[in-house]
């Protein structure tokens, strides 16, 4: 099956059965009138994929290109805690739906079952909301209440293989996620806030590769036992990549590959600059002169086998997981999904699901048209999605009209959202020939 029928299939399954089996769960449709589950999911989800900020009229005229002529005053009557349900019942069934390209993104991935990288992003929602969704009370980076997203993207073919929802004051080193097993083959990629040896040691014995950054503080060991002060004993390492194997933990005594090399400086002084703002806002002072001597440094541990993965394809992997990062970024500029716009907190929280819902809407097009095309960028790509929504919410029942639209969106992304021109490679470049690493190791 084509990845265009992948895409149409799964938003068949969205807006009809997921919507109905939302719609019983949540009570929204109390007797027919206008509305059934799907257009009442089309209408919402479609209108705010649209336009982000879709009020109640936009809303109507969306109805309308469902076949369901409505006013805004009717629109502004479906904002009931029920509806909250309904579209929050919909978004979870929606991450279920795993949808990735036919097209492998490169071979360096392909040595693997799986590449998985996991990463999170943190919703902050209206006070009502904090019995179900738990904040940080107001410390660094959520209020009262707030929504945790654990995603896992599987890089190769750029599918979102897993979302967690939990609350936000989780943190994302005991999320449920570190305990999820990929398969044997497969490589994790994370950064320091899943860093725990204990996990490493389980994906260890179950044949899984991970690669991470070193948590400062950990204890490094030689193989044949004797303890290295890190930062200097890199610094009299030669060769511009450091590759030697290694004990972590005083405890733990995990075997480990440690894979290192000195950044330029301005990159270096970037990481600083980072690294004060945080720690001045954390904990309301300046950080040890140790931890900023580790900013110079690029410091990975794996247990993939250096004839599997060499240093450089490391270091380009690693920075690979950036693609959720910037996934993230779509999400929250672009979608708007972190913003809490509307009178009431239901308002708020039926405009936070609806563009969730389109947002994850939005990547399965994205998979469809461009995933793994160097030449795209993908923020033009999701702006270009929006004009087709209603198209879309047209043609959902009829699957051959549905496959026009779906074709025609592609076509239309094939002439245009360029990637604008830059020196450095992207890392769909990067991934397929990591000689274009865009830096000079020092």
């Amino acid at each position: 099956m084509g990845i265009i029928a992948k895409v149409g299939d799964a938003l068949h399954y969205l807006f009809g059965k997921t919507a109905e089996a939302a719609a019983q769960a949540s009570g929204v449709i109390k007797r027919k009138r206008k509305f059934d589950a799907e257009s009442l999911a089309k209408t919402f989800v479609l209108g705010h994929l649209q336009n982000a900020e879709a009020n109640d009229e936009e809303l109507a005229q969306m109805a309308a290109q469902c076949g369901t002529p409505v006013t805004p005053q009717a629109i502004d009557q479906r904002h009931t805690p029920e509806m909250v349900k309904f579209l929050e019942g919909m978004f979870r069934g929606a991450t279920k739906e795993v949808i990735g390209s036919d097209k492998a993104l490169a071979p360096i991935l392909e040595r693997f079952t799986s590449v998985n990288v996991i990463d999170s992003t943190t919703i902050t929602l209206p006070d009502e909301m904090k019995d179900q969704f738990e904040g940080c009370g107001g410390s660094y980076g959520a209020g009262a209440a707030a929504m945790k997203l654990q995603v896992e993207m599987e890089l190769c073919k750029g599918a979102l293989s897993h979302v967690e929802i939990e609350p936000g004051k989780s943190p994302d080193s005991a999320t449920i996620r570190q305990q999820a097993r990929h398969g044997a083959g497969s490589l994790r990629i994370s950064d320091l806030g899943y860093f725990n040896l204990t996990v490493f040691a389980a994906m260890m014995a179950a044949d899984e590769y991970f690669l991470s950054r070193l948590q400062f503080g950990v204890t490094v060991m030689l193989q044949n036992g004797q303890g290295v002060d890190l930062l200097p004993w890199l610094a009299k390492q030669p060769g511009p990549f450091v590759d030697v194997q290694v004990v972590l933990g005083k405890e733990q005594r995990l075997p480990s590959r440690l894979i290192a090399w000195r950044l330029p400086a301005e990159q270096a002084n970037r990481r600083r600059q980072k690294l004060r703002q945080e720690t001045l806002s954390k904990r309301g002072q300046e950080p040890s002169a140790e931890r900023l001597a580790w900013c110079d440094w690029t410091i990975l541990v794996t247990n993939v086998p250096v004839e599997k993965l060499t240093p450089q394809e490391a270091a380009v992997l690693y920075r690979a997981r950036w693609q959720i990062e910037l996934l993230f970024k779509r999400w929250k500029s672009q979608d708007l999904v972190a913003v809490l716009s509307g009178s009431t907190a239901v308002r708020q929280m039926v405009r936070v699901w609806s563009r969730l819902i389109g947002a994850l809407v939005q990547h399965w097009l994205v998979i469809a048209s461009a995933w793994g095309d160097p030449t795209k960028s993908l923020s033009k790509v999701c702006e270009a999605i929006r004009p087709f929504a209603g198209r879309i919410a047209a043609g959902l029942h009829k699957p051959a009209e549905l496959k026009r639209v779906l074709t025609s969106m592609c076509q239309a992304i094939a002439k245009t959202c360029r990637r604008n021109k830059r020196t450095n490679p992207g890392t769909f470049e990067l991934l397929n020939d990591v000689c274009l690493l865009d830096y000079d190791l020092t």
